[in-house]
């Protein structure tokens, strides 16, 4: 089920709150609950920063029948496929040298197992899957 959020950047910490509280249900290696926090965050700053949403719905299920956790993001913003343009990155470059932008999308894209994208309704929706390990 969606819970609804102000998309502003001081309910993120109650919106990571929510999703890690779910994730701790499945996952008991902090590690991966760390990752998984992590990736959360950076896919609600985006939605937060730069879809002009004034709300975000989020959601973390666990599907039964593939063992696998599902996070859904939902904004109702400018609408955007970040998975259209997934950046490159050279991982043995310096921080420095990077380019700015696109190291959050590279980071969940490499966690998560399977990312979608769909619009529906004028709304964007992100569905991340992660295998329970």
């Amino acid at each position: 089920m969606l819970k609804e959020f102000p998309a502003k950047r001081e309910i993120l910490p109650q919106m990571l709150t929510e999703i890690t509280n779910e994730v701790k249900k499945y996952f008991t290696d902090d590690k991966w609950i760390n990752r998984l926090k992590v990736c959360s965050e950076e896919i609600l700053v985006n939605i937060i920063d730069y879809s002009g949403s004034e709300k975000v719905y989020v959601s973390c299920n666990f599907l039964a029948d593939e063992n696998t956790l599902r996070f859904e993001f939902v904004d109702e913003g400018e609408l955007y496929n970040p998975l259209e343009e997934v950046p490159e990155v050279d991982m043995k470059a310096n921080i420095d040298e990077q380019r700015i932008g696109g190291l959050g999308i590279f980071l969940y894209t490499t966690i998560m197992d399977k990312l979608e994208y769909t619009c529906a309704d004028g709304k964007n929706h992100l569905l991340a899957y992660k295998k329970l390990v």
